[in-house]
């Protein structure tokens, strides 16, 4: 008898028990202060001259401590190549001026003309004394900053909560039915990239969006796992890209994906319309005629989201340089980037009749992403 060999879905379930395996373990034990706590002691343990029973002890003194084990690996990583030779030489220096009263020598001449056991003692015992300062110095250091952005990202989740462990799991469970490329380009988009978490709750509930410019459809599908009765429309003109959100969202009837000038395309009358990191892409002129339809088109009570660049961000940072190197290399397709400062958006869209209310939808590097709710009375 033949044994069946495993299908595709089995080995993307083993990947996702996977994944929530890993979730576990960085939320154990996971307050801001013990985080910090486990990540110092795993930096004392990585100064110590324990050498062979550092990893061993981590998992004890975690487990002992109740604390979360993977920060303590994290920590000891500290004395990890190339930095132990930094970390063995200031440990040794450091405990040999305490012991001795000077720093220590370490010519090959010295180490010729002293004995093993006078070497082992000396330079063990300073590699102890230095080893021991030096983690808790740095562990201190360390545990105190671990706290702290741990604490800002906690209060900043609450604020703007994360994607749902569900929505990703389920993402990730479509994504292998893409060509590499488009699958990495999608895991990495839904963590880095704010849009989501920040529009998902204003499009949840609603009952027809529609996505313009909706690339490779990722707000389509997570939008559906997250509110089940609401219908999404894609439009896009990139046919590699439309191809991508078809797999991606195949079998799930409320989601229709066509391809098209998203800037012509029949809008119906939903009740919200997205358009992310697009508008942009066209002439000033374009832009206006393209809003106005869209302000038209909603329903009484809908919502026009856009993403659009900050100007006056943008000097700091790298969102409209990724956008024009987008274009250039063919990603996104367009006639450049046309952006206009977002005080004269909001004021045409304000002459539309919609409340415009602003939000920041980029950090870091890329804060250049403002995030504007329209909403039509």
């Amino acid at each position: 008898m033949q044994v069946p060999t495993p299908t595709p879905a089995r080995r993307v379930s083993l990947m996702t028990r996977a994944r929530r395996t890993w979730r576990s373990l960085l939320r154990e034990e996971a307050t801001p202060t013990r985080l910090g706590v486990a990540m110092a002691l795993g930096v004392l343990l990585g100064c110590s001259p324990l050498y062979g029973l550092q990893m061993i002890l981590c998992v004890v003194l975690a487990q002992l401590f109740r604390l979360n084990k993977l920060a303590v690996l994290v920590g000891v990583q500290v004395s990890a190549p190339p930095l132990t030779p930094l970390v063995v030489l200031g440990s040794v220096q450091l405990g040999h001026l305490l012991i001795y009263g000077d720093w220590a020598p370490l010519s090959f001449e010295v180490v010729r003309a002293t004995s093993a056991r006078e070497l082992a003692v000396r330079y063990f015992g300073a590699l102890a004394l230095g080893g021991t300062l030096v983690g808790l110095t740095l562990g201190a250091v360390v545990g105190v900053l671990t706290a702290r952005v741990v604490r800002r990202q906690r209060e900043n989740d609450l604020r703007d909560p994360p994607l749902a462990d569900a929505e990703v799991d389920a993402l990730y469970e479509k994504l292998p039915a893409l060509p590499r490329g488009y699958r990495h380009y999608g895991a990495w988009k839904v963590r880095l990239d704010p849009v989501y978490h920040l529009t998902l709750p204003l499009l949840a509930g609603r009952r027809e969006v529609v996505d313009l410019g909706a690339g490779m459809g990722l707000l389509a599908f997570l939008l559906r796992v997250r509110s089940p009765t609401t219908r999404v429309r894609c439009v896009e003109w990139d046919v590699a890209k439309v191809q991508m959100a078809r797999r991606l969202n195949e079998g799930d009837g409320l989601v229709e994906v066509d391809q098209g000038d998203a800037r012509l395309a029949e809008l119906g009358r939903p009740d919200a319309i997205t358009l992310f990191d697009v508008l942009h892409y066209s002439p000033l002129e374009q832009q206006r005629a393209w809003l106005s339809r869209c302000a038209q088109a909603l329903a009484p009570g809908g919502v026009l989201i856009l993403r659009e660049l900050d100007l006056e961000r943008a000097r700091f940072a790298l969102s409209e340089r990724l956008e024009r190197l987008a274009v250039r290399w063919g990603w996104n397709r367009g006639g450049g980037v046309v952006a206009w400062p977002l005080s004269d958006l909001t004021s045409f869209l304000q002459s539309q009749g919609l409340q415009v209310e602003l939000k920041q939808a980029g950090r870091g590097l890329f804060s250049a992403n403002a995030l504007m709710v329209a909403k039509k009375g």
